[in-house]
């Protein structure tokens, strides 16, 4: 079976096609990477428990595996459709958008070349970090959804590149179900950028 189009709204990686040695090496054989929106906090505003960041990255993750998901993979993966589960997901994913919306944090941040693999997170930007701060990352998947991925985690590594810093954070642990997720879309995004190179696009 080939390979889907991956939609024009989920970040490729022509910025490391064209800049090789940017990553310094890549964070993990499998990894997502591309140029997203991303910034960053030392505490969340408001405050958020570990339960609720959880819950609203599994409903995030959820509905872009969702949305990322041709009918037949689903049921392929599934055994069948789950049309009931499917409006169920949607449905979360607005009302968490409406909420996030109401707390104004529907501006997109700027966007940064990233790496994101499944413990480490990278990015480069024009200030640097400390190595050892603590932070929360927050990565906007997809640009039509102002929803963003909260990764909290340790800042282990700085480079200076071309007048930029990369930093790389080694991420905290997730809920198991956030983290099965999360691997299962950065594993398709590399599936597909896999094959779109066999095909040299």
């Amino acid at each position: 079976m080939s390979e889907p189009n991956e939609s024009a709204d989920f970040p490729d990686s022509r910025f490391f096609a064209s800049h090789p040695d940017a990553l310094h090496g890549a964070v993990a054989a499998v990894q997502l990477d591309g140029v997203f929106p991303l910034d960053w906090v030392d505490e969340l505003n408001p405050p958020q428990t570990r339960a609720e960041v959880m819950s609203d990255n599994n409903t995030l993750l959820r509905a872009l595996l969702m949305l990322d998901e041709p009918p037949v993979s689903h049921e392929t993966e599934h055994g069948r459709s789950d049309p009931i589960q499917n409006l169920e997901r949607r449905v979360d994913l607005l009302l968490l958008m409406a909420s996030a919306a109401l707390r104004g944090l529907g501006n997109l941040p700027s966007e940064r070349p990233c790496a994101l693999s499944s413990r480490k997170l990278r990015w480069a930007s024009e200030k640097p970090l400390d190595v050892g701060r603590r932070l929360w990352a927050r990565i906007y998947l997809r640009h039509r959804i102002a929803l963003p991925l909260l990764l909290s985690g340790q800042v282990t590594e700085q480079r200076p590149d071309r007048g930029q810093f990369w930093h790389t954070l080694e991420l905290d642990p997730l809920d198991q179900q956030v983290q099965n997720d999360l691997d299962r879309l950065i594993f398709r995004h590399h599936r597909r950028q896999v094959a779109r190179q066999r095909k040299g696009l």
